[in-house]
């Protein structure tokens, strides 16, 4: 039997707090700040700035848009939540998972969970038809590629680089029906103004929002958190950060933590013998290839 999905959540500045915290991720300043929950849903329509929102968490069917794109500001103390995807579309998948030899599945991918610190201002399909102003993905970070079409799996092989997908609009205006673009980029509900087309004037739907709230500031990169949405509601409902108060939850690790609790694990997998560097605290490439590497 499928566990039952955590009842619709809270998002706020306070919410976000805890959520980083949970996952032992430090924030060193106030700028705006993303943050993706793969399989989750924003309660209501995209509305811009709020002091807080509902989310709810729903299964991924790699069909329709079952994610959450969200927007903190922090020194303002407010968020905006957005539907969108942060898994690509089937179709995709299922056409890499198609290809024989070493191209097999290869041309598609899925971002590993993590936080990723370099999402730049500037547009997705640079120059062609159908560009966009867009977040480009600049940095190196893990992804998986699924060999066996949808849904992907923790086998599913594992890579570390920088395949060049970025934050875009979903050309799905409202994120209702099925269907979106995505072969790995991260994309939000919405139709975007495309200078080199005619037809596409300006930009529709929740990625309107989305786009303007970034694009009206100074800001040039962007960090951003990617969890599960049931891992977010779970780590919420607790209502205390990881480590601290009664009642408190172990917190948990993910690409980027960084802390005592990595140096732990660092430690871990050491005295296994899956480990060789230095005990630094930051789960970093080498850490997570360790602490992800099957078992023998």
């Amino acid at each position: 039997m499928h566990k039952p999905l955590p009842p619709a959540f809270d998002l706020s500045h306070s919410a976000l707090e805890r959520l980083f915290a949970a996952y032992h991720i430090p924030l060193r300043d106030e700028g705006l700040v993303l943050f993706g929950l793969r399989g989750c849903l924003p309660v209501g329509a995209a509305s811009g700035w709020r002091a807080s929102a509902k989310a709810r968490a729903v299964p991924v069917d790699y069909a329709h848009m079952r994610c959450t794109l969200g927007i903190w500001d922090r020194k303002g103390k407010r968020v905006f939540l957005a539907p969108g995807s942060t898994v690509p579309h089937k179709d995709n998948v299922e056409k890499a998972a198609a290809k024989r030899g070493r191209a097999k599945g290869r041309g598609t991918n899925q971002l590993e969970p993590g936080f990723y610190t370099d999402l730049a201002k500037g547009e997705h399909l640079q120059g062609k038809r159908n560009g966009h102003q867009a977040l480009r993905q600049t940095g190196y970070r893990f992804y998986r590629r699924s060999r066996t079409g949808v849904p992907y799996t923790a086998s599913a092989p594992l890579f570390y680089g920088n395949p060049y997908d970025n934050l875009h609009c979903g050309w799905n205006l409202d994120g209702k029906a099925a269907g979106f673009s995505s072969a790995g980029c991260m994309v939000v509900a919405g139709m975007p103004h495309c200078p080199r087309r005619d037809d596409q004037p300006e930009n529709l739907g929740p990625w309107r929002i989305f786009h303007d709230l970034l694009y009206e500031g100074d800001q040039e990169t962007f960090p951003l958190l990617l969890v599960p949405g049931t891992e977010a509601a779970e780590a919420l409902s607790s209502g205390t950060a990881a480590g601290k108060g009664p009642g408190k939850r172990a917190g948990r690790l993910i690409y980027g933590s960084e802390g005592d609790a990595v140096a732990a694990l660092q430690n871990r997998l050491a005295a296994r013998g899956t480990y060789r560097g230095a005990i630094t605290g930051r789960l970093d490439a080498r850490t997570y290839r360790a602490w992800k590497r099957p078992s023998p």
